[in-house]
């Protein structure tokens, strides 16, 4: 009796055992699942949709690092289509004292993802160019909420070298730049 007792305890231990590894896989597929779908739905969204925006809209942030008050007073925005200059503005930046790096916003509403920004502040230049739009998702807690979305990347090539952060850093300005015709 004692035998048939420890067999039966033994063959619901392992019932119980392989339930819960059936469970925790299932749980683990299903997450795995739905990772490779959104990467699925990412690739397929980037091509149809992200890819195919040409247009920035909206203004957005640039940060300034290195540069003195008297530096800041006339910053000069060109617009640079194809080989030409299509559009100016000069703003001065407010300078905020309790920090290296001043924010500054593009002064161009609208422009094609194909043109340049040229920045002139301090006789020093900085040719901006890059702008891509890329997939992203909403996170809540538990992994991504919605859909996917387009979002904007700041400029990836700054006087012809790939960055990554987008800052215009006084010691990287060309010196010597000659503008392009108008």
């Amino acid at each position: 009796m004692l035998k048939k007792a420890l067999r039966f305890t033994g063959i619901l231990i392992c019932v119980i055992i392989g339930v819960c590894l059936l469970f925790f896989a299932f749980i683990w597929g299903s997450v795995k699942w739905n990772s490779y779908a959104r990467k699925k739905e990412a690739i397929r969204y980037q091509k149809e949709v992200c890819d195919t925006i040409k247009t920035v809209n909206g203004k957005f942030e640039m940060t300034l690092s290195g540069f003195n008050k008297k530096e800041l007073n006339k910053v000069h925005f060109y617009l640079q289509q194809d080989k030409f200059l299509i559009k100016d503005t000069v703003i001065t930046v407010s300078f905020n004292s309790n920090t290296d790096s001043q924010n500054v916003i593009l002064p161009f509403d609208k422009f094609n993802i194909h043109d340049r920004v040229i920045v002139e502040i301090a006789n020093r230049y900085f040719v901006l160019s890059g702008i891509s739009y890329v997939v992203y998702y909403n996170y809540g807690m538990f992994g991504p909420v919605g859909p996917c979305n387009c979002g904007r990347s700041n400029f990836e090539i700054i006087n012809g070298k790939p960055t990554g952060s987008g800052y215009l850093i006084k010691d990287y300005g060309m010196l010597k730049y000659q503008l392009p015709p108008w």
